[in-house]
């Protein structure tokens, strides 16, 4: 019988602590949620600043589209670019991928924002720049290959990470369809 009191009294302790610790981390997130917001924006104020320079940026979709966030970018009120936050599924979850395309329309360059869940030594390879350097000057969907690129538009994979490759080339493709449907358009 004393050892059922033992097990009951542990049990009901690990679920009382269990309950404050997540307590007190959800209530420190909803009290700080405004800088969190705040920090989150200038961090990705300062990646789009790294891909495509300019003194404001203009969301120009709504903020839950779900194509993406397509900005542009303004200097002295001249568009000078776009840049375009969107994700595709990898192998262990959305990848998510800064885009900068010229007014021309040609890929300025890319950032992968989120490759966490990627397999780590392969899939998250995607955010190393001698892969994300592969999109620059781009102008239409990429396609991934695993030998060396023979087009314009083809992206050599990266290798054990064929899915990895294949989202962020799917999340550059979207970005290049918001600037079709946006920049092109003129919407």
């Amino acid at each position: 019988m004393k050892t059922i009191k033992s097990i009951l009294s542990a049990t009901l302790c690990l679920v009382v602590i269990c309950l404050v610790v997540t307590g007190a981390v959800a209530g420190t997130r909803y009290a700080f949620s405004d800088e969190i917001l705040q920090q989150e924006q200038e961090q990705q104020r300062k990646t789009m600043s790294k891909l495509l320079k300019a003194e404001d940026y203009q969301l120009l979709t709504k903020e839950n589209d779900e194509q993406g966030q397509f900005y542009q970018a303004l200097t002295a009120q001249k568009v000078t670019g776009y840049i375009a936050v969107t994700a595709a599924y990898g192998y262990g979850s959305d990848v998510s991928v800064m885009t900068a395309i010229t007014a021309t329309g040609q890929v300025a360059g890319i950032e992968i924002l989120d490759a966490s869940q990627e397999t780590p030594g392969l899939g998250q390879n995607v955010t190393r720049k001698d892969f994300t350097e592969q999109f620059r000057e781009i102008t239409a969907a990429p396609a991934v290959t695993k030998n060396t690129p023979a087009a314009a538009d083809e992206i050599q994979a990266v290798t054990g990470a064929t899915r990895s490759s294949n989202a962020v080339a799917a999340a550059v493709t979207k970005a290049l369809a918001l600037y079709d449907a946006f920049a092109k358009e003129g919407k």
